[in-house]
């Protein structure tokens, strides 16, 4: 058991942890806020439409926009997990649900120049989840290795199954991350020391999502070379419907 000391710590790195990621958080959002007023004071005083800085401003706002679309969705649901929130599971194939996040994020793959390595499996692959939930797991744990990864890399997609688990394994050739940092990523509130932009929330809530799952989530990396962020769900089997259903 922990020693009243040993609480008192860790409330305190909590705490601490906590308000860096306020601060880093809210330094992420006033970054593209910036750049949003900035362009729309600039196109306010451009009277052509066609004008390549109007253009060009257009672009940088819906780039912009996009980007804190996606930052204060992941902090809901980070919110809401934290708070507690139904999973509407049901059966499902792994192999089709990572069939779709695979073409959902393939083209901006292709955009940032990268390439990407994905062989459907055969057979299907029967999981008991919320398909919200698992496409959310797929598109955060993806949306890192594009982040992460360098002009030209590649990223793998793969699924295995063994025995009664299923596993999905991504693997990019980015940074990596920091020995000291590899235990802690997965933590609420920590941001590595090389992390990119983002809230840095996304294998936090990956992590609060294959747990109520009844699965788990092992994070592989070595500096300069990559990452691998693999998650593993029990084969489905008649009665496991009550198992887990809320968290």
């Amino acid at each position: 058991c922990k020693t009243i000391n040993q609480m008192a710590e860790d409330l305190a790195e909590t705490e601490r942890l906590k308000n860096e990621f306020i601060s880093s958080v809210s330094h992420e959002l006033r970054t593209p806020l910036t750049s949003i007023k900035g362009w729309v004071e600039t196109i306010g005083n451009i009277d052509d439409p066609t004008d390549k800085n109007y253009q060009r401003g257009l672009s940088v706002i819906g780039t912009e926009t996009d980007r804190l679309y996606t930052m204060v969705e992941e902090l809901l649901d980070f919110s809401r997990l934290q708070n507690g929130i139904k999973l509407n599971c049901q059966v499902l194939d792994l192999v089709a649900e990572a069939t779709d996040a695979a073409l959902f994020v393939e083209a901006r793959i292709r955009q940032e120049g990268l390439h990407f390595v994905y062989e459907e499996p055969p057979d299907p692959y029967p999981v008991w989840a919320d398909p919200a939930r698992l496409h959310q797991v797929f598109i955060n744990i993806l949306d890192n290795a594009i982040k992460y990864s360098e002009p030209d890399g590649t990223i793998f997609l793969t699924l295995t199954r063994r025995g009664d688990s299923v596993t999905a394994a991504v693997r990019d050739q980015g940074r990596g991350i920091a020995p000291d940092d590899l235990e802690k990523v997965k933590q609420k509130f920590f941001k590595a020391k090389n992390s990119v932009r983002g809230s840095g929330i996304g294998l936090a809530v990956v992590d609060e999502i294959i747990t109520a799952l009844g699965g788990r989530v092992d994070i592989a990396s070595t500096l300069g070379q990559g990452t691998t962020v693999s998650i593993t769900l029990p084969v489905y089997h008649p009665g496991q419907e009550h198992l887990h259903e809320k968290i």
